[in-house]
């Protein structure tokens, strides 16, 4: 009866000590990404009058940094030089454009909407080195105020709003890629 009793009670501490340091050792072997964007993003900007511009490449930058932890484990971002060679793995944020457009009365110079779409191109590197390209496209956004006028104050926001869907939708798709390795997605992303 001893002998069961003290095999029973060795059993089950090893088995407690091997659940308690499986689960410990979790969060150390969990994979995160090193999210990479093209320098050059870092200066690019809509021009939108004479001596006024948007630096669209910010509003792509602040999007993809705020966005990418609800998809990703995250462990850096970093810029890419357009030289730099792209490694297996790597997701790069390469371009963003802002499609615009007025649309005046027939036949007059009355201002009547504007519209704006924003395009996100992102490379996504598979591990045998193959880049896939993404693009992220938002809604069409419009606005009744003219755009950058004096009295205009929702414009640069429209803008802001427009790449922030662009680059979520873009991130979405590399989700939902097939060959998407599972251990990189955020818990994050499971509890929306």
């Amino acid at each position: 009866m001893k002998f069961g009793f003290r095999l029973t009670f060795t059993l089950l501490f090893l088995l407690v000590h091997c659940v308690s340091s499986s689960q410990t050792e979790l969060p150390q072997s969990e994979k995160s990404l090193r999210l990479q964007y093209a320098q050059e993003l870092e200066t690019k900007v809509l021009k939108v009058g004479p001596a006024q511009e948007i630096s669209i490449g910010q509003f792509a930058l602040q999007s993809f940094s705020n966005t990418s932890s609800r998809f990703f484990t995250v462990s850096s971002l970093s810029p890419l030089k357009s030289n730099d060679p792209l490694e297996p793995g790597a997701i790069v944020l390469r371009k963003v454009q802002v499609d615009r457009s007025l649309e005046f009365e027939e036949g007059t110079t009355k201002f009547h909407h504007a519209t704006f779409i924003s395009i996100v191109e992102f490379v996504v590197v598979g591990a045998s080195g193959e880049p896939q390209r993404i693009l992220g496209h938002s809604e069409q956004i419009t606005s009744r105020t003219i755009p950058f006028s004096a009295e205009d104050t929702e414009s640069k926001d429209k803008i802001a709003n427009s790449i922030q869907s662009a680059v979520e939708e873009g991130l979405q798709q590399i989700v939902s890629l097939k060959d998407f390795p599972s251990f990189y997605k955020s818990q994050n992303m499971f509890q929306r």
